[in-house]
């Protein structure tokens, strides 16, 4: 809403609601962020049953970068690409703890847009660095 209005106090809203996801990330100290314990990755990695935390993990990625790419908030790029981190560190160690294939039988579950994030926030780190 605020890419089509530039509503001052809008953006003043959202910046309060990035800086208050940035303390929540920096008490965790991983580069996680969500509203449900890590424990849930730890569930789908094992292929137990589980809902679709990648899909409310997608959201909150989609969102921080949302901010960055049409609000220009430099800090929600930061927290994105910090909880991009905990997740490769995630499927690394499930390579190295398991298998490759491992980590392909779990992305038979529901991963939401994480393909379409993790892409979009690379374009966007090839061009953040040639710059």
């Amino acid at each position: 809403m605020w890419a089509s209005t530039h509503n001052k106090e809008l953006q003043l809203k959202m910046q309060a609601v990035v800086n208050a996801l940035y303390e929540c990330q920096c008490k965790l100290g991983t580069g996680y962020l969500s509203a449900f314990p890590s424990e849930q990755f730890d569930r789908f990695e094992a292929i137990q049953p589980v809902w679709a935390p990648y899909y409310t993990i997608h959201k909150i990625m989609a969102g921080l970068l949302d901010q960055y790419k049409l609000a220009g908030n430099a800090q929600a790029f930061k927290m994105v690409t910090w909880m991009a981190d905990y997740f490769y560190n995630r499927v690394q160690h499930v390579i190295s703890k398991h298998t490759i294939e491992r980590h392909w039988r779990s992305l038979n579950e529901e991963t939401g847009g994480m393909n379409d994030i993790l892409y979009q926030l690379y374009l966007l780190s090839v061009c953040f660095q040639t710059f």
